[in-house]
């Protein structure tokens, strides 16, 4: 396993964000869904990136996902306190909702690849709950 920050930099949660970040904190994925078009997306806003209908409603994702894309970061950018969380690997995850969402990868890597299933982990840091990925289960 990699390592897992301390501390973070904390989002500002917003008035279209706030409920995305109390779901987290209650260790639920949550997204908007359109009303008029069905559309779900990610990240949280005032109004659907598909038909621009601001009639949004929150559903919960399954958390489960497949890895679109990954990286391996080396650099510490935020300075020598960061530098234990070093390497760390950043996913692109499409959601069996559709959406893609940028998240972090924790616990084992090994046989990381494109396309392999992923679900939703919450884990607190600096008194927020995060949506990081690990891989299915099945797939370790």
């Amino acid at each position: 396993m990699r390592h897992l920050p301390s501390h973070a930099v904390a989002p500002i949660a917003t008035p279209d964000s706030e409920r995305f970040w109390a779901g987290c904190d209650e260790g639920r994925l949550l997204l908007r869904k359109c009303r008029a078009c069905q559309q779900v997306s990610y990240y949280p806003r005032l109004a659907c990136p598909r038909c621009s209908d601001r009639e949004l409603d929150w559903i919960e994702a399954s958390g489960r996902g497949v890895v679109h894309s990954y990286t391996t970061v080396y650099t510490s950018f935020y300075g020598s306190d960061w530098e234990p969380d070093i390497p760390y690997t950043v996913l692109l995850v499409d959601l069996a909702e559709g959406p893609r969402m940028l998240s972090r990868l924790i616990g084992e890597d090994r046989g990381l690849r494109t396309g392999i299933p992923v679900e939703v982990a919450f884990h607190a840091i600096g008194g927020r709950r995060y949506p990081l990925f690990k891989l299915e289960a099945r797939e370790r």
